[in-house]
């Protein structure tokens, strides 16, 4: 008797054994796995953020850390250089980058997911060492006409540009068509504060950047006044997004991200990510922001 008993109870174990493991193999077919692939950023902020579990200090880092958490998952990413990343995603293995600014030629070349994160577009920056832009330059809008005019107004001066960046389409076009004389390229990962960095030692007279970007670093430099203008035709918020090459383990990535950020703009947190860190003279537009991207 007690051996048919101890049969019984073993049989039931087992069967307990067997759907527990049927429930872990539903779990990992419901939340798949995405260690196979590669996560690369040219930011050190997000890549301390995410490894070294350091607090989000800048509306990208927490808009990700948000869609990470809605996500259930938390990548393990590389640090590299921004003219690295289109190397590392031409190579076979599946392989995405975070905080890429979208251009005609990275479309045609790899996949988008959704907005992760926005913010008030580049302007053309100078300090006030350097005379304010002549009004023949602008156009009734106080809007900057464009690059060209400014450098065949000013030709010996000097625009900062970090190598392989993209502005977007307008204003990578209007960078192309630059003279290189006028054009000063650094390599790196840091974005934007080091160009901010160059311009206030003067190895320039102007850079691009993000008015978020500016307000973080002007902190630092006391003395320095900054001085921006917009560039005609370019958008007024500018979305980084994530970019991944074209396999099937990251386009299932991208399907997944996707879904989370459907259900993230809706979400209270997406948009205080944004505000949080940003001054409250762009809350406005970055409110008129979400409601384009919903």
């Amino acid at each position: 008797m007690r051996s048919r008993l101890y049969d019984i109870l073993i049989l039931q174990l087992c069967s307990l054994l067997a759907c527990g493991a049927l429930s872990a193999k539903e779990a990992e077919a419901a939340n798949p796995s995405f260690n196979d692939i590669r996560f690369v950023t040219h930011s050190p902020s997000l890549f301390d953020v995410l490894n070294q579990e350091r607090p989000p200090q800048s509306p990208m880092n927490a808009a990700h850390m948000a869609l990470f958490k809605e996500m259930e998952f938390k990548p393990a990413v590389e640090l590299t250089v921004t003219s690295r990343i289109i190397a590392v995603l031409s190579e076979g293995t599946p392989a995405c980058a975070f905080m890429i600014v979208k251009s005609p030629e990275r479309e045609a070349a790899f996949d988008f997911i959704l907005p992760t994160d926005y913010l008030l577009s580049h302007r053309l920056y100078q300090t006030t060492d350097t005379p304010p832009l002549p009004t023949d330059l602008l156009n009734d809008d106080n809007e900057l006409a464009s690059l060209r005019a400014l450098f065949s107004y000013y030709p010996q001066r000097k625009l900062m540009l970090l190598k392989d960046r993209s502005h977007g389409a307008l204003l990578d076009a209007q960078i192309a068509d630059l003279p290189d004389s006028v054009k000063y390229y650094r390599w790196g990962s840091h974005q934007y504060d080091s160009d901010i960095q160059m311009l206030v030692r003067e190895r320039g007279e102007y850079i691009l950047a993000y008015p978020y970007d500016i307000q973080r670093e002007a902190q630092n430099y006391p003395e320095i006044t900054f001085q921006s203008a917009a560039i005609a035709g370019n958008s007024a918020i500018k979305t980084g997004h994530m970019m991944c090459n074209r396999n099937p383990a990251t386009a299932g990535f991208l399907t997944t991200v996707n879904d989370a950020l459907r259900k993230l703009y809706h979400q209270p947190v997406f948009l205080e990510s944004h505000l949080k860190f940003n001054d409250p003279s762009a809350h406005d537009a970055l409110i008129l922001g979400l409601k384009k991207l919903q």
